[in-house]
């Protein structure tokens, strides 16, 4: 048999082998590309994404794309959705609602919301009314490949043309969500986007298939239970982080007696961008930390029966709003403008996944703490143990053409009371000056050390801190760095502007002076470096900040527009300048102003009490005790003072009283009237008594943070603490009983720490 190869056959059998290698050397390129860069899918709608570098099985149509220690990550292109599988248990959260979970019972509308990732709400022309999402809107999605998750490009056509690019990653369990700045495109004139939410199903539940509940960053923290409401409510939680915009929002005209006294509480500020499910039967959770764009940014916690009959928290980014331009001065006529320009910042959502034993409301604590302290946004203090002592100095009543001073306690009368405290066992206290300045309290701003001659002059007041420094306590001058008096100071060129260019007042109803205005930014912060170098220069460094402290508006200046983050980028500056200078108290702070304070005060213990609220948890305390000290509102103004202490117990927060040396009377017409109960000598036993119990159960506690807090059937709370030390809390009528301990009606009882 001849077996000699064609001469023509060499040369095509080379040519093969050729291509062969240029074939293998190819794959091999794109498969390390795939590892180190971002390589683009290849794939239609209809079609997910296909796997490189490995083979990986498509579970309802989702492809996995990337996978940690602990979780998978699947992608769904057509919905633009995403599933995270634990890898243990097989426990999944779901970003959108899949057929067999869709109850059938809603609009188009909503179907398209429930099943798409990504949800825009649209302006055209001056109406903010149109919803753009994957699924009820023409769209083109082009998927590419990074390291640990993917980069999906989503172009929206017709009526829309919105650009905009999405960042998932996998990165041990923690899931990042970021839509860049630059990819966020408006192609149509006079066509907006108005507010953008990332995968607002994200671990979504139907009615009560799932035992569990969602976080409320309402107050110091809230639950609402993922059981069957009823359709008992026609709304959730929606909260504006860091409160709302005074430069874009009117204010509504509080409720008043007699049009001098208030009779509304205001709600709870969201001081902390944080939202979080947990499915407590499958023992998975997450705890969602807005990173960059919470400046304007909103979170909504929503239960079943609103609208749909799905449980789903989420943050949804606001990047244009409409506005009310009146068309002249009297006010008399209005129309709606759309802001010239959007806010320009990155979306960024992290994600802490928990499973297993960390999947409750306490892993999210413990794993907000250590979020912080890693990335430096919360920063050790000296966490020991002082009662706040805070005294009002003078304030002003109305007298023949101009006012007169109110004095309630000089320096010299609070250097007698607290030394009259620390003779009664209570030593090392903090204590705020309210009113100490020239004018009075309501004499605002202040930009130096001029104390008012009423309270003894600028002598007194710092021989009042450097005596009481020597005692071991601390005294701090208050400043409210955000407000000025029309009355007192002058407003031509110094006062916040709203977008629509009118200057925003702040309407307080007041004896004396019932108009007030906020600074500038830029006027704030200057004011405070003039009083921080004047307090430094005398040797009294000490400030008690509040109002830029937990007020973020944007403004317009000299025909210009400036938006939250400018605003926020100001107040950051200046604060971190007066830390440098001095140790600062920060009334209830924003989440950016953290790592700034040496203690905060103010802190709610409880929520705002909304209706749809099932359950109070002192979730901030949980995550700032061990770290810094956290001061309560005054115990005066407490209803309930029993169950107040029980709550600073359970919460280990700090208590403050508000004090004067004078009857509180004396405030009837001034713009203190509303503090009815002040007189030192009506607290003092309150004071010894509390300072007494609260010193003696921090001592058990020490620096020591709270790791778990847990809540019986049967209503008793037990505070664990990483040093062994339990506290048992007991609010209800009976004795309680857990494990052996016994704790009597309304009172607490302390495991360990001897």
């Amino acid at each position: 048999m001849d077996t000699k190869r064609p001469k023509w056959l060499i040369p095509v059998i080379i040519g093969a082998a050729a291509l062969i290698v240029i074939g293998v050397v190819l794959a091999i390129i794109i498969i390390s590309g795939a590892e180190t860069d971002i390589v683009k899918g290849t794939h239609s709608h209809s079609e997910p994404i296909p796997a490189l570098g490995a083979k990986v099985e498509a579970r309802d149509g989702f492809v996995q794309v990337a996978e940690s220690d602990t979780y998978k990550l699947y992608y769904y292109e057509p919905q633009f959705s995403i599933r995270l599988e634990n890898k243990k248990t097989g426990a999944v959260l779901d970003s959108t609602v899949s057929d067999e979970k869709d109850d059938g019972k809603n609009n188009a509308s909503w179907t398209g919301y429930m099943k798409s990732g990504i949800v825009i709400n649209a302006i055209i022309g001056t109406l903010n009314t149109y919803q753009v999402d994957v699924n009820t809107v023409a769209n083109e999605i082009e998927t590419y490949y990074t390291d640990n998750g993917i980069y999906a490009k989503i172009s929206f056509k017709g009526n829309y043309q919105f650009d905009l690019g999405v960042e998932i990653s996998l990165k041990g369990d923690d899931l990042i969500v970021r839509v860049p700045d630059e990819s966020i495109k408006e192609n149509k004139e006079g066509t907006y986007i108005s507010t953008v939410s990332l995968f607002p199903f994200l671990g979504y539940t139907y009615l009560d298939e799932q035992d569990g509940y969602m976080l409320v960053p309402d107050g110091n923290g809230a639950l609402i239970y993922l059981d069957n409401k009823e359709g008992r409510y026609t709304t959730g939680f929606s909260g504006l982080i860091y409160g709302i915009d005074d430069g874009m929002t009117n204010h509504t005209a509080v409720s008043t007696l007699w049009e001098r006294f208030e009779t509304v509480t205001s709600s709870n500020n969201v001081i902390a961008p944080v939202f979080g499910i947990a499915h407590l039967d499958d023992k998975l959770a997450y705890l969602g930390i807005v990173e960059s764009g919470d400046e304007r940014c909103s979170i909504e916690v929503v239960p079943n029966g609103v609208m749909v009959d799905y449980n789903r928290c989420f943050s949804k980014f606001l990047l244009r709003d409409i506005y009310v331009q009146p068309l002249n001065q009297s006010n008399s006529g209005t129309v709606p403008s759309v802001e010239q320009d959007r806010m320009h910042s990155d979306l960024t959502v992290r994600y802490r996944l928990l499973s297993e034993e960390n999947a409750d409301y306490s892993g999210m604590a413990n794993s907000y703490r250590s979020y912080l302290l890693d990335s430096g946004k919360l920063v050790k203090s000296d966490t020991s143990y002082k009662t706040r002592v805070d005294f009002l100095g003078t304030d002003r009543e109305a007298f023949l053409m101009g006012t007169t001073a109110v004095t309630m306690t000089t320096a010299d009368q609070a250097g007698n009371i607290l030394d009259e405290l620390r003779g009664l066992g209570v030593n090392n206290i903090l204590s705020v000056y309210k009113g100490w300045q020239n004018g009075g309290i309501y004499d605002v701003p202040i930009n130096s050390l001029s104390a008012d001659g009423n309270i003894g002059g600028n002598s007194a007041l710092k021989n009042l801190i450097k005596k009481q420094a020597e005692s071991g306590n601390s005294v701090y001058l208050y400043d409210d760095a955000l407000s000025v008096n029309a009355d007192t100071h002058s407003t031509t060129y110094n006062v916040m502007k709203m977008v629509n260019k009118r200057t925003f007042k702040n309407e307080t109803h007041g004896q004396v002076f019932d108009t007030f205005y906020y600074l500038m930014p830029g006027r704030s912060s200057s004011d405070l470096a003039h009083l921080t170098r004047d307090l430094t220069s005398a040797d009294v460094a000490n400030i008690a900040l509040s109002g830029i402290t937990e007020k973020l508006f944007s403004y317009s200046s000299k025909g210009s527009y400036y938006t939250r983050t400018d605003t926020m980028d100001i107040y950051e500056d200046a604060v971190s300048a007066a830390s440098e200078e001095c140790s600062v108290l920060l009334e209830t702070p924003n989440a950016y102003l953290w790592k700034y304070a040496d203690a905060m005060l103010d802190m709610p213990l409880s929520s705002s009490d909304y209706l749809y609220l099932d359950c109070e948890i002192p979730f901030m305390s949980m995550v700032f005790k061990g770290i810094i000290p956290t001061y309560s509102e005054y115990v005066n103004f407490e209803a309930n003072k029993k169950e107040n202490f029980l709550r600073m117990a359970e919460a280990g927060m700090y208590p403050s009283f508000y004090l004067s040396a004078e009857d509180s009377s004396k405030l009837i017409y001034t713009n203190s009237s509303n503090l009815y109960s002040l007189e030192y000598t009506s607290y003092r036993d309150t004071i010894v008594e509390y300072d007494k119990a609260l010193r003696e159960l921090s001592g058990k506690i020490g620096d020591s943070c709270i790791i778990s807090h847990e809540i019986a059937d049967s209503g008793l709370v037990k505070v664990t603490y990483d040093n062994g030390v339990i506290v048992y809390i007991n609010y209800t009528g009976s004795e309680l009983t857990d494990g052996g301990i016994s704790v009597g009606a309304l009172s607490y009882t302390v495991k360990g720490g001897e």
